[in-house]
């Protein structure tokens, strides 16, 4: 019964920031989706649909945002394109370091 109430709050929580963010910076999605995924942290699909890892929320703030940002990023661009990296950094900021310190977390996939 925890572990349920637990995955609830977290769900709330990655959907409320990911519903703030999207306004805040005029992006526009359809559904989103959380869920423990072992290799993933997010992706979004072409009908806009963005499915979430649960172990998001175990993240620093910045880096949660920064995984939301991107899969937002992704309603607009479906790739990994020099312009959505460019677009991406100037919401998100350094890019770089910030995908540096998510290498530390990629234990929390397994």
């Amino acid at each position: 019964m925890r572990a349920t109430a637990e995955s609830g709050a977290a769900r709330e929580q990655l959907v409320a920031r990911l519903e703030e963010l999207a306004r805040r910076h005029g992006f526009v999605y359809n559904r989103v989706f959380v869920r423990r995924q072992k290799t993933r942290w997010g992706s979004c699909s072409a009908r806009r649909n963005i499915s979430l890892n649960i172990n998001i929320v175990r993240l620093p703030p910045e880096l949660r945002d920064y995984i939301l940002l991107h899969e937002l990023m992704h309603t607009r661009f479906l790739n990994h394109s020099r312009r959505f990296w460019t677009e991406l950094e100037k919401i998100a900021g350094d890019v770089e370091a910030l995908n540096a310190r998510m290498k530390r977390y990629s234990a929390m996939l397994l």
